[in-house]
């Protein structure tokens, strides 16, 4: 393995850490011989009382208890995981579509937490807080430069509803501190980043996660695009890692027409239990494609394969991750939980597009990093097949288990070695931290000059001054100038520019109508929407 490669598995395991969105099923406890179970218990507990008696330093029985949790279900599957009651606390957090706090995205640097983007309609910006503004203290308590982690300033952060927070920060141009007094209150985080018309008949959403919010708001989505005269739909799912299946097979279910097959579970301690559409729901007619990428995982993977086993739709991209797993969450005295894998998904065709796991968490991590790599070297997405089994979709189309769901129309990896110096300013943070720091010094004047999205999508324009000051930035941090990769992809930086400097004036909705002007995966897609015969 070359270094580059060694250093690209090293940052992608990290990455991967973070696609274990759970899917929550039904459990059938298994029997259990209450005699063994006792034995069992009293070896723990015999070897916790040694540890506690004679190891060498001091050894806190909590944490040990915690420790042996983790270490006894990552040897299960690579899902399998327990949750400290904070972790438990976030992940329903991020289920259920909202928090309790004062509606702002944190961009740090350093140990020092700046406000990012001001969540529309929240406390910090009827209160007055501005994108830039940089965080010293909370109530009496400095939060900036004191080593605090990130996890810790967001609970300083956070409170109960009506609470009152103290906020001292530091605005660009001023001398001293400011104090606002901001009333925290439930601010919603929607599963739907982005929903709108690419052409006058084709609609878009872009789903990031499903969670308890994600059928409403998909249905409040359509309803909106129906109106504007969608008759073909294109669900992006790339980078979505999951969440609840209760909410994928909701979605799916508005795919298809009663009595269709979705998805059914099963597992040692789990008969086989089928999941059928209920009705014909909101989009059950009309052309469908649905793109995903080598991240779309879990419940994506279950929407994806319920449209392409029934022939409703075509899927687009590239094959995505693999995880047909499925989770049940069982709450601890304490307040922490364990997930713990109970059955395994198929969809409607007999698939199974779960990964092999038998050869450990890591191997099954690098397994999907060597996909990526070889993906990146061959225009066949056909690499690795994990189960060579034919499956048929209701229209007699052959499709694969075993690694994920393979898309009808493939989209290859971009190799244009011109892309290099490119990608080189957004993996070193360079157009993120450019556009961060023009909004927070012009933020004011920037609200005053353009009064709403449409009308910064319309009039703003990247200077060639900011253009060239962004790229002497680059300079700056060594990363060397290519003039021709410059030359081709200049339009595009300048783009995402944009839309990063709209993101935090505005939201993440501004920053994808602006993005998906360059979206050439979503170009595709809709070439191909107009072309299915599905």
């Amino acid at each position: 393995m070359s270094e580059t490669e060694h250093k690209a598995y090293g940052i992608l395991t990290v990455v991967m850490a973070a696609l274990t969105g759970m899917l929550l099923g039904v459990l059938v406890m298994p029997a259990s011989n209450k005699e063994h179970h006792v034995q069992s218990l009293s070896k723990l507990d015999d070897a916790m009382n040694m540890i506690e008696r004679y190891y060498v330093d001091d050894m806190d029985r909590d944490t040990l208890t915690e420790q042996m949790l983790a270490a006894m279900l990552s040897t299960l599957d690579p899902h399998s995981h327990y949750l400290s009651s904070d972790e438990l606390k976030r992940e329903m957090e991020t289920m259920q579509g909202g928090f309790e706090g004062i509606g702002i995205v944190l961009h740090y640097e350093g140990d020092t937490a700046c406000v990012g983007q001001l969540i529309a309609g929240g406390p910090a910006e009827k209160a007055g807080l501005h994108p830039g503004d940089r965080l010293i203290m909370v109530d009496t308590l400095k939060i900036a430069g004191v080593g605090m982690s990130n996890d810790e300033i967001v609970g300083h952060i956070r409170g109960p509803h009506n609470s009152c927070a103290d906020i001292a920060l530091q605005r660009y141009g001023e001398k001293g501190l400011r104090h606002i007094k901001v009333t925290r209150d439930l601010i919603s985080t929607p599963t739907i980043a982005y929903s709108g018309m690419l052409d006058k008949t084709t609609g878009y959403i872009r789903l990031t996660r499903f969670g308890e919010t994600s059928h409403s708001e998909f249905r409040t989505a359509v309803k909106a695009l129906k109106r504007q005269g969608m008759t073909g739909l294109v669900l992006d799912l790339r980078g979505n890692g999951g969440g609840l299946l209760s909410a994928a097979i909701a979605i799916a279910d508005e795919f298809l027409p009663g009595r269709e097959l979705i998805v059914y579970t099963q597992g040692d301690n789990q008969r086989r239990e089928n999941v059928t559409s209920k009705r014909g729901g909101i989009f059950c007619e009309g052309r469908l494609a649905i793109m995903i990428d080598e991240f779309s995982a879990s419940a994506s993977e279950v929407v994806s394969g319920a449209v392409q086993d029934n022939d409703r739709g075509i899927i687009i991209g590239r094959r995505s991750f693999g995880k047909g797993l499925v989770q049940r969450q069982f709450e601890l005295e304490d307040g922490s939980a364990i997930w713990l894998t109970i059955a395994r998904y198929y969809t409607p065709s007999g698939r199974c597009i779960q990964r092999p796991y038998n050869k450990g968490t890591d191997e099954y991590y690098s397994d999907f990093l060597r996909q990526l790599v070889q993906e990146s070297q061959t225009d066949s997405m056909l690499v690795q097949i994990t189960d060579s089994t034919e499956y048929r979709t209701t229209g007699g189309r052959l499709v694969y288990g075993g690694g994920g769901i393979y898309p009808d129309y493939v989209q290859k990896l971009h190799k244009d070695s011109l892309l290099v110096y490119y990608n080189n300013l957004i993996n070193n943070g360079v157009i993120e931290k450019y556009a961060f720091a023009y909004v927070t010094q012009h933020y004011p004047e920037l609200r005053k000059q353009y009064a709403s999205e449409g009308d910064f999508i319309k009039r703003f324009q990247v200077t060639d001054k900011m253009y060239y000051d962004m790229l002497a930035q680059a300079d700056k941090k060594g990363i060397r100038r290519d003039p021709r990769g410059i030359a081709k992809y200049g339009r595009e930086m300048r783009n995402m520019l944009k839309a990063l400097i709209a993101e935090s004036l505005f939201s993440f909705d501004t920053y994808y109508r602006i993005m998906l002007r360059d979206d050439a995966d979503v170009t595709d897609a809709v070439k191909h929407l107009h072309n299915s015969s599905l």
